[in-house]
């Protein structure tokens, strides 16, 4: 499996695309996904980001659910 995603990430640059993520490899704790620089959440004292303002209003409603602590 690895060989084949390394196979196509070659194939991507090779067109032009870029695989690295956009934000530093940010993820949205509540769904996993590419999180947003502009969508955040202060929790004591750590600043967690979202792909959505859905994420973020589940995140704010279970905020212990999320964030591990």
């Amino acid at each position: 499996m690895e060989n084949k995603i390394k196979s196509l990430i070659k194939k991507l640059r090779r067109f032009g695309f870029s695989v690295k993520p956009k934000n530093k490899g940010l993820l949205d704790p509540v769904c996993g996904m590419e999180a947003a620089n502009d969508i955040a959440f202060n929790y004591r004292g750590q600043t967690y980001f979202f792909c959505s303002d859905h994420c973020r209003g589940q995140f704010e409603k279970a905020p212990d659910r999320y964030s591990g602590q």
